[in-house]
């Protein structure tokens, strides 16, 4: 009984430094977005393009590395190295450093004309250029209709702030497509209040993707996008759906259609690892405490 009890003391023993040193660990804060380490080359270009650095400093690629929703995702997540590369300018995965926060001038005007104004500086305008970061939206756009006839991100998208060059983006696809346009303001579904982008730039099916991509860029309409209206109309044998009072049937691919898969990790409780770490520093006491023991009775007796 007491041989069981020394072991016992000894698994404790390797428990409790476990315990806590898992906690300190899972507890500590994350460190800070790291400050860059170079001069950006392109950090006057304000003098001259004040208009264009004003609405690059209030758009996405400005606040890029300075957003507070991809602070608090990147932190929890353990503020990994490998998401300064779209989010600064110039970051080197060798050393860690970068030339800037963001997305600045330098990252899409390179290589830099050096005798600037003289001679126009050179720019960078092509889908592929945007899809180094926004992978999931290049993917898609690769496969529209829009790529075929070489219409690129900046064909709706303005390049400095990376917003969409209207507020209401149907005015850029009646833009090109002024029959449809003109059509669709007769329909069932204009009347309704709905737009171009509600049915051909759906929301993705995950909460967040690669490049962080909110918009299916394939400008295709998919299934689930017309169910969410006529879920029910769409899986019913009837042609005509007349009114009646009684209520329509549950629709069984309704549960389905609400689930979603999310990109980014839901956060653990820091006492879940610091039990498991006092578990495993326990169990290796037990393990080890024959062999204690016999080094602790053996040095007893040699002090005799």
């Amino acid at each position: 009984m007491k041989r069981w009890i020394f072991r016992v003391c000894i698994g404790l023993a390797f428990a409790a430094p476990m315990f806590l040193l898992s906690a300190t660990l899972a507890q500590a804060n994350p460190l800070p977005l790291p400050e860059a380490q170079n001069q950006d080359p392109t950090a006057k270009c304000q003098v001259c393009h004040a208009d264009f650095h004003t609405t690059w400093e209030g758009g996405q690629h400005g606040q890029a590395a300075t957003d507070p929703t991809f602070r608090k995702a990147w932190r929890s997540q353990g503020s990994p190295e490998q998401c300064l590369t779209c989010h600064t300018t110039g970051y080197d995965a060798k050393t860690g450093k970068y030339a800037a926060e963001g997305v600045t001038c330098a990252a899409c005007h390179s290589p830099l004309t050096e005798n600037h104004p003289q001679e126009p500086m050179a720019a960078d305008r092509s889908a592929q250029l945007c899809g180094t970061c926004h992978t999931e939206t290049f993917f898609e756009w690769q496969v529209s209709k829009h790529r075929e006839v070489d219409l690129s991100c900046v064909g709706c998208h303005d390049s400095h702030g990376a917003a969409l060059k209207s507020e209401d983006p149907s005015e850029l696809c009646a833009s090109c497509h002024r029959d449809r346009a003109s059509n669709f303001a007769h329909t069932a579904h204009s009347q309704e209040g709905l737009t171009c982008a509600d049915c051909h730039l759906s929301p993705t099916d995950s909460e967040l993707g690669e490049g962080h991509a909110i918009r299916d860029h394939s400008f295709n309409v998919k299934l689930s996008t017309c169910n969410e209206c006529h879920a029910y109309q769409m899986h019913d044998p009837v042609q005509v759906h007349a009114d009646s009072p009684t209520p329509e049937p549950a629709d069984a691919m309704a549960s389905v259609e609400t689930l979603k898969v999310s990109a980014v990790p839901e956060p653990v409780s820091p006492v879940g690892f610091a039990v498991l770490s006092a578990l495993i520093g326990f169990a290796g006491g037990i393990v080890l405490a024959p062999w204690i023991e016999r080094w602790y009775h053996r040095m007893d007796r040699d002090n005799k």
